[in-house]
């Protein structure tokens, strides 16, 4: 990622909160040559003394794996996936430890939460990521202390705090051309801050980020590249005006719009059997009895891996909308601290995100065309916390949290015309679609206890009741008027928990074992009309961890755990591809699902010059005994869709001086994948293969950071890697095969250029 601020290494020191606090005021992450501090327990705590796995990714790692999105989070953590297909990331979050949440369902919420300055997003999604100080992955339930989408683990970013000491700005660019270098792509990326003292007490930091990307989609009836432009910025405000209180006041905004494809399926295989993305030098030859091929053909358009070309002159545009504000007071109040924090975001979505021709093929005899979708989503959270000063007897945090979450959605319609022949149009479906009024209330009471038996030991003891109400109303318009009117209610009370203990080996090395138990909320289904709204029960998971951290050499830290995670009333999406050529997803309870496995992770300096942060992870992520798929498989007992058992992360920047003026340094950036699948099914043609997906930077610096040139590679060897597959595509049989790709499924070369002033 480009981030925004001067970045803190492990020799820099940075100013140390009041006790109790966050480190909502702390601009740095670190605070000595070996610690590196987190806020995973609500407090700023070294990691080494928190009894939870977490990868941290500090600023200066995030800018070196250019991580400008949500989306590039896979590349600083093993466990952590996120899925990039619309629809396929509810909440943002992805999934840790294979454990997540793929659904297009409007009532249902994520199994990892996004949280951003003490702030869980719900479901109005983040995007870019800018200004940022350090990203925390937490793994297994973290519901003890962070509300509504947990059950699996958090995101948890911290942003760059204003800085009342001193004035200071910042601009980056990363900049890509399609076919320029070997670009696959264009990608310009600009990003800009400045930090303004308002006294010796307050301060406003202002940055802002712009995101115009060409492609990677491509129209083969006009050779153009699709768009997809994004802008966003934050003003955060911080005021101390005494020594016991503290303000925080924080707002941000951002669009976004495409002109183009979006993000679309496209044919990777059509025909009859043939070669399949599991082993691309599969001799066989498809057998093409529908004319698929020829008809792609005829419009520019190969069917193969790696296909990102299209071909209608149907006109798609769409736009969307994100912003927000939080307040956030501190008072130490001497025994304890108290803290507020008042948030509400709204998002807006505006056009086809996934609407127009699904196949984006004309001279195809079989059309499938999906209304324009008008999205409102509304957030409301507020939380009070109290939490005791560090390193007493019994440290605590106690607090309340209340969240409103309402949904509001248009009909989408959708059409099956067949045109067998020029000006013939044959309809097979017509469906007006729903008007659906989705409101997600919780409210919940938690508290957490470190027992210091002695100097070394320490007892962790853990609790939240959530309450929890959700609610559908749904107007059907493709039923009589009688009865059109649909509606859900489900409520539910439900007890989390966490215990454990810590033992200290030494001032940096600590032993921990905890067990918990979590919650995520359930879930209203809305199935594809004629379907009616149906229930899916709460999703509760009860989870084991064992592991060991420590500090090497000049502040490397080891994290390493065991984890064993077995799941009541798992909630999974199932979608296969019906008798009239609409995809169909149905949200389900799949009860037993299990993930359990072992990793290791080093991050930050490993001596002056070289910064490495790597990982592994071994995670067994299966379905219960006897479940099938949905080709009717016993697929019991295998990985789930969009879990690789095997990751390995690298990432890594060694610097050295070329002159008394300059510095020169070389970055690499590594992803190691097992076999993926897509579907709960045993095909074989929606998986793909082990991969590697590599990356580097190389350029020159000034050796006080304020210039750097640098060029720069990702995904170097172009492995097209989808983000989603879809098998039955768009008729019935295995013959054919969609897949969705990003920007990561491709290589992109270009030029980063940074200033601070």
């Amino acid at each position: 990622m480009i981030t925004l601020a001067t970045p803190v290494t492990a020799q820099q020191a940075a100013p140390t909160p009041p006790q109790g606090t966050t480190d909502q005021a702390a601009p740095a992450e670190q605070t000595g040559e070996s610690d590196i501090i987190v806020t995973a327990q609500r407090r700023s705590e070294s990691v080494t003394r928190v009894p939870i796995s977490i990868t941290v990714a500090s600023q200066a790692q995030l800018e070196r794996q250019q991580v400008n999105t949500v989306n590039d989070l896979n590349r600083i953590a093993p466990s952590l996936e996120i899925q990039t297909a619309p629809g396929q990331n509810t909440g943002g979050g992805g999934s840790i430890r294979g454990i997540g949440t793929q659904t297009f369902s409007a009532g249902a919420v994520a199994s990892v939460g996004i949280v951003v300055d003490q702030v869980s997003q719900g479901n109005a999604n983040i995007s870019d990521l800018f200004d940022v100080a350090r990203i925390e992955v937490l793994k297994g339930p973290q519901g003890t202390l962070f509300g509504l989408t947990t059950s699996a683990g958090v995101i948890n970013i911290t942003t760059n705090a204003p800085d009342p000491t001193g004035f200071s700005a910042r601009a980056r660019t990363e900049l890509s051309g399609a076919g320029i270098a070997g670009s696959q792509f264009g990608n310009q990326v600009i990003q800009a801050l400045v930090n303004i003292p308002l006294g010796s007490d307050a301060a406003l930091r202002v940055s802002g980020v712009t995101n115009l990307r060409q492609g990677v989609d491509r129209n083969a009836l006009t050779g153009h590249y699709n768009d997809s432009n994004r802008y966003g910025g934050r003003a955060r405000f911080l005021w101390r005006p005494t020594q016991q209180l503290t303000l925080n006041l924080i707002g941000d905004y951002s669009e976004s719009s495409f002109n183009g494809a979006g993000d679309f399926l496209t044919f990777v295989k059509a025909g009859g059997p043939g070669s399949f993305l599991g082993d691309p030098r599969d001799p066989r030859t498809p057998n093409d009895a529908v004319g698929i091929n020829a008809r792609l053909a005829s419009c520019g358009v190969t069917a193969r891996e790696g296909n990102r070309d299209y071909c209608t002159n149907q006109s798609i545009v769409g736009r969307s909308y994100n912003y927000g504000g939080s307040g956030q007071l501190d008072y130490d109040a001497g025994p304890f601290t108290l803290t507020s924090v008042t948030a509400y975001r709204q998002s807006k979505d505006r056009g086809a995100g996934v609407s127009a021709n699904v196949f984006r093929a004309d001279p195809l005899e079989l059309q499938v065309l999906n209304g324009d979708p008008r999205r409102n989503l509304s957030l409301f959270t507020q939380e009070f916390r109290a939490s005791s000063p560090a390193n007493q007897l019994i440290d605590y945090t106690v607090g309340a949290f209340y969240s409103r979450q309402t949904q509001s959605r248009e009909p989408e319609s959708i059409s099956v015309t067949l045109r067998p022949a020029p000006g013939v149009a044959i309809p097979i479906v017509r469906s007006i679609g729903a008007r659906d009024h989705i409101i997600d209330e919780s409210l919940a009471a938690f508290g957490q206890a470190t027992i210091h038996v002695t100097d070394a030991l320490r007892l962790i003891a853990g609790g939240r009741y959530t309450s929890a109400k959700l609610s559908l109303d749904r107007v059907n318009l493709d039923l009589p008027a009688a009865v059109a009117n649909q509606s859900q209610r489900l409520s539910s009370g439900v007890f989390s928990y966490r215990l454990g203990a810590q033992y200290n080996l030494a001032r940096a090395t600590m032993l921990y074992a905890t067990v918990s138990r979590g919650f995520k909320g359930g879930q209203i289904a809305t199935p594809p009309l004629p379907g009616s709204p149906f229930v899916v029960r709460p999703e509760i998971p009860h989870a084991y961890e064992a592991g060991f951290k420590t500090t090497l050499f000049a502040g490397w830290v080891a994290d390493v755990n065991l984890f064993y995670q077995k799941i009541t009333d798992f909630q999974a999406q199932q979608c296969t591809v019906d008798q009239n050529a609409v995809i169909s997803c149905v949200q389900t309870n799949i009860d037993g699902v299990k993930t359990r496995g072992a990793e290791i992770n080093f991050f930050g300096k490993v001596f002056t010059g070289l910064s490495l942060n790597t990982g592994f992870i071994y995670a067994k992520a299966t379905y219960p005994d006897n479940f099938r798929g949905t080709d009717g498989n016993n697929i019991g007992g295998t990985q789930l869709a969009y879990a690789p058992k095997y990751k390995f992360t690298l990432s890594g920047e060694y610097e050295h001086d070329v002159t008394n003026t300059l510095k020169g340094f070389i970055a690499a950036d590594g992803v190691w994948k097992s076999r993926i699948r897509y579907e709960a099914n045993a095909r074989t043609e929606t998986t793909f293969r082990p991969h590697w997906t590599v990356g580097g930077r190389l350029g020159l610096r000034t050796p006080d950071d304020r210039f750097q040139v640098a060029v720069f590679a990702r995904n170097l060897f172009n492995i097209h890697e989808p983000s989603l597959m879809q098998s039955d595509f768009p008729y019935n049989g295995t013959a054919n095969i969609g897949a969705i790709y990003g920007p990561q499924s491709f290589r992109q070369v270009g030029l980063s250029l940074d200033g601070k002033f």
